[in-house]
């Protein structure tokens, strides 16, 4: 495993952190046994993931419950970095809540499903168009203050959300989708997180399992749940079109004998700007084959040859 520094905290961070999303075993991925995601977690910090990324939203406080047993039954607190979120809502009308005292309510929930008095990353889940910044971000602060959590985070927010909520708080770390097939951040984003020095935690690196090849290349079945419901690239024009991208990625993986899943994690992982990705596992094996990104580097001749893959889309 490789590490880097993480703003506002003392401890590095691996670049592949552990998303627990699945793991909440809700309409969006299925059922998960609570069995195998212990698994899977005690498997990751064994194999050097550090990071471990949880929300209550992630089956409505499944996750975080299932994420606390596991610390209980392995003592692996200082081992990790814990980070979760807040802010997400299903009683709300727009699914979003960062009320001030709601938001004070939350993180108390969160201490109790997962067995904690700190959260080393603390994150906002989405903007709440209902709630100024200049509300919810002093609550951070003053969570960061308290010594509650080691570092504020959001996650979804544009430049000038950032911009709006620095003017009331310190800001650590953004959490944004990003991708081979979804690279909006690089034009504004990561430049400005870049030069506020403000980490990067990139989520659905795979792109919902597209980028493994699975559905493309392999023939799997798509699954019909929430998640990939709505992503366009499962749909004709666009799922011709990548199969013939995805098949030129594949070919460049092979040269270093690495599936395709783990040439486009350490692409993802390298790219400027890019603290750590999260990567979703429902097994050990998935695990395992994950981790198996980290170990090479990439040639620059490979590097223009994604780009002028990519240059297709």
């Amino acid at each position: 495993m490789k590490y880097r520094k993480f703003s506002g905290l003392d401890k590095e961070v691996s670049v592949l952190g552990l998303g627990t999303w699945a793991f909440g075993g809700d309409e969006w991925w299925g059922h998960q046994k609570e069995s195998d995601s212990i698994c899977v977690l005690e498997r990751a910090v064994e194999l050097g993931i550090n990071l471990i990324d949880t929300a209550p939203a992630y089956g409505w406080g499944r996750s975080e419950k299932v994420v606390g047993k596991f610390l209980k039954k392995t003592g692996a607190r200082k081992k990790i970095i814990l980070a979760t979120k807040l802010g997400l809502d299903k009683k709300s009308p727009t699914y979003k809540n960062l009320r001030p005292e709601r938001m004070k309510e939350e993180i108390e929930q969160s201490f109790e499903r997962l067995g904690v008095d700190f959260i080393d990353i603390y994150q906002i889940h989405w903007p709440d168009p209902d709630v100024p910044i200049s509300e919810s971000a002093p609550v951070m602060k003053e969570f960061l203050d308290r010594g509650l959590i080691g570092a504020i985070g959001v996650s979804n927010y544009d430049v000038s959300q950032m911009k709006e909520f620095m003017k009331y708080s310190p800001l650590h770390s953004l959490q944004p989708p990003y991708n081979m097939f979804k690279r909006e951040i690089e034009k504004d984003i990561l430049p400005f997180c870049i030069e506020n020095n403000i980490s990067v935690i990139a989520y659905s690196p795979l792109h919902g399992g597209i980028l493994t090849g699975k559905f493309h290349l392999n023939g799997a079945k798509i699954p019909d749940d929430e998640r990939r419901k709505n992503l366009k690239d499962l749909e004709e024009p666009a799922f011709s079109r990548d199969r013939k991208i995805l098949e030129s990625l594949r070919k460049i993986a092979d040269e270093y004998g690495k599936t395709l899943a783990q040439f486009v994690l350490n692409w993802t992982f390298n790219r400027d700007g890019i603290t750590t990705v999260l990567v979703g596992a429902r097994s050990v094996k998935q695990l395992k084959e994950n981790i198996n990104c980290v170990d090479f580097e990439i040639l620059q001749e490979h590097l223009k040859q994604v780009e002028e893959f990519l240059s297709h889309r």
